[in-house]
């Protein structure tokens, strides 16, 4: 199985970084060259924003991480072998995750991606285990799990996500992991319980590895704090955002509280262990 890892051209150390981690893994690695939202142009980045929603304002740097993604997609879909990893190379992998790398024989009949990537944040999954490789369990993903950092695909479940962001584009966490938002009602999704990676700034907490400091993240900041679109959110005319928000809050923590329950789901951060 082919891991395809998204680097940037500006950033080598993240490439040294990455290369050193996966060393003796024996893993088929592909380097992704990363869209550097720096030499997007400016009509470039208004077209993509123009097929959003509008619930999100997209940095550069967020373009540039949806155009990345959409690059490895591509390379998956022209490979065309059974399954494929995509990574982003700030992530940190567990002592046995080159286990998972090096063959899809684990994964079950009829899946069409695996969530390697664990976040700090619960997620609804759901109660039945659907197999147990090397130890770690599988469950049906069932809510949003934010970040895309580390995911198996099939060629058949990227082209669904090219085909959709051809006329779509959100944050690329959310298009393929958000019920809402996304495609994950769509496909037969599942989560590896220990996740076997998780990113940079989750790992490292309050002192983060200097050379793994989030681009994204930084720019992300920066434009929300002068975008325009961003400052209408602010203040009074975020009132009745914040209203739609605690309403949807508590018609889902009540139907969580019912398939609870009736065991239909399980409703928990996903643990990682790194090396």
């Amino acid at each position: 199985m082919k891991v395809y890892f998204i680097n940037l051209d500006r950033s080598p150390e993240r490439l040294e970084w990455f290369l050193k981690q996966t060393e003796g893994m024996d893993l088929n690695l592909v380097r992704v060259p990363a869209v550097d939202a720096r030499e997007l142009p400016e009509v470039e980045l208004n077209r993509l924003r123009a097929l959003s929603s509008g619930r999100n304002s997209l940095s550069a740097a967020e373009l540039g991480c949806f155009l990345s993604h959409r690059k490895a997609w591509e390379m998956v879909v022209a490979d065309n072998a059974p399954w494929a990893f995509i990574a982003e190379d700030d992530i940190h992998f567990s002592c046995d995750a080159g286990g998972f790398l090096r063959s899809h024989d684990w994964i079950p009949v009829g899946a069409d991606i695996v969530k390697g990537e664990a976040t700090l944040k619960r997620v609804e999954m759901g109660h039945k285990v659907e197999a147990t490789p090397f130890g770690h369990e599988l469950r049906r993903l069932i809510s949003y799990h934010f970040c895309a950092g580390g995911y198996f695909l099939t060629p058949w479940t990227a082209r669904r996500l090219l085909a959709v962001t051809e006329q779509h584009c959100e944050p690329v966490d959310e298009i393929i992991f958000s019920p809402k938002y996304g495609i994950l009602g769509e496909l037969h999704a599942l989560q590896l319980m220990p996740a076997i990676c998780m990113q940079d700034n989750f790992v490292s907490g309050s002192s983060p590895n200097e050379k793994m400091v989030s681009t994204l993240e930084t720019d992300r900041v920066h434009f929300h704090r002068f975008d325009p679109t961003s400052a209408r959110l602010r203040g009074w005319r975020k009132i009745p955002r914040e209203l739609g928000r605690i309403g949807r809050q508590v018609a889902v923590s009540l139907r969580r509280s019912a398939l609870l329950a009736t065991k239909h789901i399980i409703f928990k951060t996903v643990p990682f262990h790194p090396n």
